[in-house]
């Protein structure tokens, strides 16, 4: 008699049978209630990375320089970036990479950030826009080999860092261009501060022969100043302007590779002390802000044939 080989096939079909049997295909009602216990549970992390940012000047410090990569995102992204990924670098979604003719790396874990969906019409009648969530990924989470990563981080660096005093320049050309407030040298300050803005004349003074690390920190500071000066009262979002000024100055200089060893956060605990959320929202918010209309001014002048990199929604 042959033999049999039928159990072999029968075998094989158990080995290739799915692990997990397909789910059952969500109700509409059970998809949207699902969407959104998830964009919650993505406002709860950023309300999380708040509460860590400002209770700890470290961490706050930590989180300025997340911010200084990726001042472009909105302020509620930034915060969802520092928390899952404080180190990212430079971000695309799955068809970005693709672009780049690079693919993510198997097993890669994306970073979960909002982005705007469609308009809406809220009860009172006025437009609202839906979030989605969107995953991205880190270059270093990419199939762009360390050659390539390295080779990217050292251009950047160089790029950012003034080695030369033709490079120092040009940033402090682009961090004056447009400024909010007139600029003018002075031979001293009563305050013995490099730079000093005045809120009646409207007027940056900044003291003579300052070497250039010195006038960029100092400048970026009463730049910033300046900027928050002149919201009016209704729509600006801060408790105090030089606090907002000193962190966005400490952000600029992280961004183009200024000196910071002389910032200290250690005060933050106490600023943002028996704050509620809705306050630390706001500050944390016009910090962003200020340096992303610093840094889109600055981008027209160190790159005048790219476009102003494209802004997010303030959210």
């Amino acid at each position: 008699m042959p033999e049999n080989y039928d159990d072999l096939i029968m075998e094989d079909v158990k080995e290739t049978e799915p692990a997990n049997p397909p789910q059952e295909r969500l109700s509409d009602e059970e998809y949207t209630e699902k969407k959104k216990e998830e964009r919650d549970n993505l406002s709860d992390m950023a309300k999380q990375a708040e509460t860590e940012i400002t209770g700890d000047g470290g961490k706050f410090q930590q989180y300025l320089n997340t911010l200084a990569r990726f001042e472009r995102y909105s302020a509620q992204n930034t915060l969802l970036i520092f928390a899952q990924r404080p180190d990212a670098t430079r971000l695309g979604d799955f068809d970005h990479w693709k672009e780049q003719g690079e693919y993510v790396n198997k097993g890669a874990t994306g970073i979960a950030i909002f982005e705007p969906g469609k308009e809406y019409k809220r009860e009172d009648g006025t437009t609202g826009v839906s979030m989605n969530i969107k995953k991205v990924f880190d270059i270093s989470q990419t199939s762009m080999n360390i050659k390539k990563v390295f080779d990217i981080s050292q251009t950047s660096m160089k790029d950012k860092t003034p080695s030369v005093s033709r490079e120092i320049r040009i940033l402090l050309k682009a961090l004056m261009s447009n400024s909010p407030a007139t600029i003018k040298l002075v031979d001293s300050l009563q305050d013995g501060n490099g730079a000093h803005y005045s809120e009646s004349r409207d007027v940056i003074e900044v003291v003579r022969g300052l070497d250039g690390d010195s006038l960029f920190r100092c400048l970026a500071q009463e730049i910033a100043y300046a900027e928050l000066d002149h919201q009016s009262t209704e729509t600006l979002q801060c408790k105090n302007k030089g606090f907002a000024a000193y962190a966005a100055s400490y952000t600029l200089c992280a961004k183009y590779g200024i000196d910071t060893k002389g910032y200290s956060f250690a005060e933050v605990p106490a600023y943002f002390a028996d704050r509620d959320g809705k306050e630390v929202r706001s500050e944390i918010k016009t910090i962003r802000d200020t340096v992303n209309d610093i840094a889109i001014r600055m981008s027209k002048v160190l790159e005048p044939q790219k476009k102003a990199p494209m802004q997010e929604a303030r959210s």
